[in-house]
């Protein structure tokens, strides 16, 4: 209240909102799903389709890192551990499918668009920090949902993973907003809730709508006891505070 009786206008909560990707904004999609893509890479591969998805899956860290080059090169790599001797055009194959698969995951997650404008409508920036390979960072400047985002962090290219501090302070440092005004979002997996709130975020846990039973999903926090969401356009509602 001013001294002349009128009310203070409310003040922002949050000035800025991190999310998570996969899992949060679009499907992780489901393990079989994801096998079945592997394993058609490996048939354009000539490899072992069951050796090679079994391999793809146990390097989910370094191709999260960028460990392994880009998509070309890990998947030549992959298929050379198991034996193979892979030719340009096989190569070129394997990467399309899996492209395509990627490219599928966020056309599926179309249904975060309309919170995403209400929003970017009500003022604070958006990014997104995500742990992921370089063939989701290549299409993603080509999908409806970047085009809602300020800033991208993305682990394969920064060479960190959630929940290392680093990812989360290059985000905010990207926004411009001091911590303690960024809100983050995420399903949990990687153990980003935690360590969003260890950097300083306020951290909430939403889970995109998708068969959980068989859904993919890197290092959970079962044991979130923060606050969740129903649904992304509850963050509106925590936007601004009484002054």
């Amino acid at each position: 209240m001013t001294l002349d009786g009128r009310s203070e206008p409310s003040s922002p909560e949050f000035e800025a909102i991190l999310f998570d990707l996969f899992g949060t904004l679009v499907p992780t999609g489901s393990q079989a799903a994801r096998r079945a893509n592997l394993e058609e890479m490996g048939r354009a591969l000539e490899v072992d389709v069951g050796a090679f998805a079994d391999r793809w899956f146990a390097t989910f860290d370094e191709r999260a890192r960028g460990r392994f080059g880009n998509l070309e090169e890990t998947i030549e790599r992959l298929a050379r551990e198991l034996g193979g001797d892979p030719t340009p055009r096989q190569i070129e194959s394997a990467a399309r499918a899996r492209l395509d698969y990627a490219r599928a995951l966020l056309r599926a997650g179309r249904r975060s668009l309309v919170p995403l404008d209400a929003l970017r409508s009500a003022g604070p920036r958006l990014g997104v920090v995500s742990d992921t390979s370089e063939d989701t960072v290549r299409i993603w400047p080509t999908s409806e949902l970047a085009s809602r985002f300020d800033v991208a962090a993305f682990s394969c290219d920064l060479g960190i993973r959630k929940p290392d501090p680093e990812i989360y302070r290059v985000a905010v440092e990207r926004l411009g907003v001091r911590a303690d005004r960024v809100a983050y979002v995420g399903d949990g997996g990687s153990h980003e809730l935690t360590g969003a709130e260890a950097f300083g975020l306020s951290a909430f846990q939403y889970v995109f709508p998708e068969p959980t039973e068989d859904a993919y999903r890197i290092d959970r926090e079962p044991d979130w006891s923060g606050p969740r969401l129903g649904d992304l356009a509850e963050l509106l509602k925590r936007l601004t505070r009484p002054p």
